[in-house]
């Protein structure tokens, strides 16, 4: 174990290696599921030991005494899991690292927001894919948990799949890896008129320090998330928490982005509904910094 502080609170890491040997034994699979079943209260020792099933108390105990300080905590109301704990067990229950499915095209009830073509969903390699089957240009494409497939009835995913891509990019907007929960940094790319990124003179790009991991959308995005954007979009009857991204941009004008700035890459993105434009600014870093109402000419 090694303990790091660069001025701000010391943290303790333990190894993968040593974190991940905790987690080979069945006993031990056993006495998370059990404190996963109610995660917002802790288990006396006994009342854990009964459920795991385990007759051998001595045994028992040498089990939890190495999950405990890890993915178990010990309070003055027992057992229950640690921020650890609960990733693993909600790692289980998403099968994150156990389940995998292969979905063919599923029909959706809308069209393309481009070309006015039919739309499909599908799932395969833990990756959602929504796209037009006629235009190829409307195409979205991101990790989603295998083991969340069931909770969800065929005609249903094509829309669970949407609003699970808006939440994770939401999360990456705001600074934080989808992947390992590190900081984010993202930035404006701008492309070539021969190769526009979704149609767009530019798109936005978000890497993590830490994991490597990444993530590539369109300029648009930024406003699209953006609060500012969510109240404006339900005031003019559409509301992005139940309805669908492909269902605003058929009924609306795609948002434009406009290149402002190119040697410090800034963006002006522009959202109309009815007789009412928003208007926002991206500055390079891919974080709003202005957004404003004005009427359409």
């Amino acid at each position: 174990m090694s303990e790091t502080s660069s001025g701000g609170p010391a943290i303790v890491r333990r190894s993968p290696e040593a974190a991940f040997a905790l987690l080979g034994d069945d006993t031990r699979i056993g006495i998370l599921r059990a404190l996963g079943e109610t995660p917002d209260a802790a288990r006396s020792f006994s009342d854990l030991r009964e459920r795991v099933g385990l007759a051998d108390s001595g045994q028992f105990n040498y089990h939890l005494r190495k999950l405990v300080g890890s993915f178990v905590a010990k309070t003055d109301d027992g057992y229950e899991l640690t921020y650890a704990g609960r990733q693993i067990v909600g790692a289980m229950y998403a099968g994150t690292y156990t389940a995998n499915a292969r979905i063919e095209g599923i029909a959706i009830d809308g069209e393309c927001p481009l070309c006015a073509g039919s739309l499909e969903a599908s799932y395969a390699n833990e990756t959602a894919t929504v796209g037009c089957t006629g235009c190829d240009e409307w195409y979205n494409e991101f990790s989603f948990p295998p083991g969340s497939l069931d909770q969800f009835d065929a005609g249903a995913l094509p829309i669970a799949f949407d609003r699970w891509m808006t939440h994770v990019v939401e999360g990456v907007v705001d600074g934080f890896c989808h992947v390992c929960a590190g900081r984010m940094r993202g930035r404006v790319e701008l492309d070539d008129d021969d190769r526009p990124f979704a149609g767009y003179p530019a798109h936005l790009e978000f890497d993590c320090a830490r994991c490597a991991a990444s993530v590539r959308t369109a300029g648009s995005t930024a406003l699209y998330v953006h609060p500012a954007a969510k109240g404006f979009l339900f005031e003019h009857g559409y509301d992005v928490s139940e309805t669908p991204s492909w269902a605003v941009w058929a009924a609306l004008e795609l948002p434009s982005v406009e290149v402002v700035a190119r040697d410090t890459p800034r963006l002006e993105v522009g959202l109309v509904a009815d007789d009412e434009r928003l208007v926002a600014t991206v500055a390079a870093d891919a974080t709003v910094s202005e957004v404003r109402r004005e009427p359409v000419d």
